[in-house]
Order: C-alpha cells, then structure tokens, then sequence
C-alpha cells in the first residue's frame, strides 16, 4: 500500500509476526537441533565441516561455561573473524541470555577503547593469534584486562563434554534440548547485540540492536527470494559488521543455510579459493572488495556462484556492466542497508524468483535504483529543513520505519534525538521514492555541498573526475572530493589526490563533459593515500580535516 507520502510495505501484518517475538539463541537451536547431519559451515581457513549438531554442542558447551565463569558480565566482548569458533562463540552468548559486542579489532585504539567504555565491555573472548596480529600494527589495543582465548577455552571445555553434547542433540528433540540447557525463549526487544557504528563521519556510535530487530531482517532477506535452504552463502564479511553478524551468523541458523567462511574480505586469493573448493552460490560484500575479486578471479573460481550483491557504499559506474561482461553466470545484485536498520533495507533483484509470502509481487530490477523496499517496512522523504515528508517522486532525507529499525544509541540521547523521531529513522541519505516502492539513493546528505544555494553531490563529482582522469581501474580510490568554507559561495569543493593533477586541465574535461562550473573543484590537496576505513568506505571525518586545511593549490 502506498499513498501520496508514505510507501507501506506490509508493516502492520509483518510487525504481528510470531518470530519476532523469539530469543536468537532459541530460534537457531530449533533449526541446527533438526537434521543433525546436515552441513552447516565449511571454514576454508581452518581446513573443516562442521554439521549442524556438531556447532548445536559446541555452543552449548561455551553456553555452559560462559554462565560459569563470566555470570558477573551483561556483555560479553567477542573479538573473532568470520569462522567457526566465531559462530559458536555468538551462539552460546545468546543462549546463556548475555548480550553480544563484536570488536572492531581493525579500528584505531582511542576509538575501540571508547566504544568499550561506552558498552561497559570488561572482558573478551578472541584469539591470541588475532590478538598477536593487532598488537603487532596496534600496540595499545584495549583487549580489556580479562582476555580470554577461545582455544584455551575449547581445550579446557574438552572433547569428552562437546561429544556428550553432541549425543544428546543427535538423539533429543527439541522440546527437550531446549528444555534441558535452559535455552531463553523470549527475545523481543531485549538487547541482544551491539554493533558499533563505521565511523566514517566522526567517533563510532553503540548501536544497540534487538532480538526483535535481528530476527526481523534475517526474516525479511528469507522472504524476497535470493536465500533458500539450497544457499551456500559466501561468508567473508567480519562479525562486527552488521551484515555480517545478521546474515552470516544469525540467518543461516535461524533459517538453516549453510556457509562457506573465509576470515577476511582482503585476502582475495583465499577467497577464490574457498569458493571453488566450498561451491558457494551467493556472495554479500562491498564494490571495494568486488572489484579486487574482478580484477584477480576468472570464471572458473566461481563454479556454482549465481549471484554477488554489492552494499555498504555505491557501485562505480560501469562497474555491473564489466562484472556481468566476465562473470555472466554470477548476477551482480546492488543493495541498500545500514547498521541502524539491522542492516538491509533494499536489494535489486532479477525476475522471476520464488518469494515467501510477504512478498506477493514479482521480483524485478530497476536501473539506478537500489531496490525494492523489504517487506514489513515503511518508507518517506523529508525535507532536510522542515522535516516534513515530501510526495512520492520528491528527493529528500530518507526516513524508514519497521521493526528492524534499532531503537537508538547507547547512552546518546542527543544522536537519538536527531535520528529518530516517532520510530522514523532519520538514514542521513538523500533518495527518492517511486510508485513501486522503489529507492533511489542520491547520496550521504553530509557528502553534498551548498554552493550559491545549490546542492552539489561530491560523489557525481567524484565519478565525473575520474572518467576525465581515466583512472576507472585502480582498485582502491586515488581522489576524493570534499569542501571548506567559502565567503563568495558559502563552500567551495576540494579535490584530494594521491598524484599530481594539473587543475586548468581539469576544469576543460569537465567542463567539456558537461559539468555545471558550481561542481568543479577550487582547491587541489595533494596527498599520500586517501583515507579509508577497514570496511573500505571512505573516512570523512579525516577527509573533512583534509579539506578544511590551507595547504592547497588553486
């Protein structure tokens, strides 16, 4: 249902779903503890499969000693990539009724070290080889004073108590199991996880996401009809990350997928590899991550692959079409999502797909778009000044309701203030709604520039200098755009470069390109790198200082 303002996307009948109301810990124990023999994840760096009741007691186990030995802890500290220990570890915290906080372990220290203080973190359990790994580049990484090793943890746990386990969930139902381990059964909107935000605009902030929020976005990706129970997800993507700690942890135990885990994005070999060797059909990254796999991986490294989606930043122009060119069996989907909304909002998909019941009407792609909003939420633009929403067709903020919306920071009631307001999320990005229910997004509303009154887009800007530079192919960026403070036009636009760029050059090729004078670059900053996050999205707040300093040609 749609009307003149607002896109309704099934949000009343959605929110009085059954599911919603489930612990994460429960809902995952009554799909690993049916068809124990299945396989559940192949971990291409630990060299093993692992099926369903094999993972099912190994939580259960750390469940047990989690509540023997950290009782006096709300939040348990988890520092460990995409892996099987990483999954257990997230299972049995849910399912001994703590909260879960995934480290950033790639984030600077003085940033980790507040987003700690702020959760009130006081221990972690992490590897000493990622630990030896950070210290290594991070020296003062905060571990906190109680840092427990998972391996010391198994090995104390023992094989015979994990076997015992692993008797009662091949023999039990799971009536009984959940019975037996005192698995909590309601979830709702109990604080289940804290993600911590990129920070790509400032210090990250505590996103506290519910069982509720959770469960409703592994319920909403279930239902539109890229994952089925044949999906072997590709799951590469950190567990601090929204993504993937909803996808790659909770909706493939929840809904029974299994996955193939690789530790890290950037190790792009090993990726290629674990994909011919675990036969994965689906892959969820970033276009940074993408092109690296493009540039280095032929067909053949993706026999059963069908599909990849890229999110977390916008597709380069072009840059479907090439992937499609040379992987024409693997579609590349474009979606949308943020931490804030447990992450996806939107995914574009191909026709003809087999969707869940919430999702009635055909699948379809839209060109420039990032999708169709899922199900169960609700969608508007706000004028950026007065807040108000704006007509369908109308570009403003864009502005989300449903249950996957998180329910503010924690400890920050000024940020919530701004954010949220009546359950609406306030995403910070600019976007237009269609008829359909379509998202376009036009950019971070904090990446635009007011110029003479006019709103410029750095990234259009971006795209159009690096098509007149002809530097489409480099894998990581070599320009970005940002302003200072301008007393002719309010703001002037910064060009940030990591080589020599002559500026009256420039100005002809994008003039000639067609580019309004407004959205030409004044300034030229030279500089060694630009500055990126460990998600490989750009680091504003650093490039805002970048921008603002005097050290420019014109």
């Amino acid at each position: 249902m749609i009307d003149s303002r607002i896109v309704d996307s099934g949000f009343e009948n959605f929110n009085g779903l059954g599911i919603l109301k489930l612990n994460l810990g429960y809902a995952a124990m009554r799909t690993l503890s049916s068809r124990t023999r299945r396989e559940c994840v192949y971990d291409y760096s630990l060299g093993r499969r692992v099926d369903r009741g094999t993972m099912l007691a190994m939580a259960l186990a750390l469940k047990e000693y989690i509540q023997k030995n950290f009782a006096q802890y709300d939040r348990i500290g988890i520092a460990l990539p995409s892996c099987l220990p990483g999954i257990a570890v997230n299972l049995a915290v849910q399912m001994a009724g703590k909260v879960s906080v995934n480290l950033n372990f790639t984030m600077g220290a003085e940033a980790e070290k507040a987003c700690l203080e702020r959760a009130d973190v006081r221990m972690v359990i992490g590897s000493d080889k990622v630990r030896e790994k950070v210290d290594s580049h991070s020296p003062d990484y905060p571990w906190t004073d109680n840092f427990y090793d998972i391996g010391k943890i198994l090995k104390e746990i023992g094989k015979r108590r994990i076997a015992m386990k692993l008797l009662a969930v091949r023999l039990l139902p799971f009536w009984i199991l959940s019975r037996m381990y005192k698995i909590p059964r309601d979830g709702g909107d109990r604080e289940a996880s804290i993600i911590f935000t990129s920070g790509s605009e400032g210090m990250p902030k505590a996103a506290v996401l519910t069982h509720r929020n959770i469960m409703a976005n592994c319920t909403q990706m279930w239902n539109i009809g890229i994952i089925n129970a044949d999906t072997r997800l590709h799951a590469n993507l950190p567990l601090f990350h929204s993504f993937g700690q909803t996808i790659q942890v909770w909706m493939t135990s929840v809904y029974g997928m299994q996955s193939v885990a690789v530790q890290s994005p950037l190790e792009v070999q090993a990726n290629l590899d674990a994909s011919r060797k675990g036969g994965s059909t689906i892959m969820i990254s970033t276009p940074t991550f993408l092109r690296s796999y493009y540039k280095k991986g032929k067909p053949e490294d993706f026999p059963k692959m069908h599909g990849v989606i890229g999110g977390a930043e916008k597709t380069p122009e072009g840059f479907i079409e090439m992937w499609r060119r040379k992987f024409p069996d693997v579609y590349y989907w474009e979606g949308y999502g943020l931490t804030e909304a447990s992450p996806v909002v939107a995914v574009n998909l191909p026709p003809n797909l087999k969707r869940g019941g919430l999702c009635p009407q055909p699948s379809r792609t839209k060109p420039e778009s990032v999708g169709e909003l899922f199900p169960g939420m609700m969608a508007a633009v706000a004028d950026p000044e007065t807040g108000e929403f704006l007509p369908i067709g109308s570009t403003g903020l864009l502005c989300l309701k449903g249950a996957s919306i998180f329910g503010g920071y924690l400890n920050q009631p000024d940020e919530n203030r701004k954010k949220l307001r009546d359950g609406w999320l306030n995403t910070g990005d600019l976007a237009m709604l269609d008829d359909d229910g379509f998202i376009f997004i036009k950019g971070r509303i904090s990446r635009f520039s007011k110029i003479g009154g006019e709103m410029v887009p750095h990234m259009s800007v971006e795209e159009s200098i690096v098509k007149a530079l002809g530097i489409q192919d480099s894998e990581v960026p070599l320009i970005a755009v940002g302003s200072r403070l301008d007393a002719a036009k309010g703001e002037a636009l910064v060009l940030l470069s990591t080589f020599d760029v002559e500026m009256s050059k420039l100005r002809r090729l994008l003039t000639e390109a067609g580019l309004p004078n407004l959205w030409i670059p004044k300034y030229l900053v030279r500089i060694d790198s630009i500055p990126l996050l460990s998600s490989g999205k750009l680091d504003l707040g650093k490039i805002r200082k970048l921008c603002a300093a005097e050290e420019s040609s014109v």
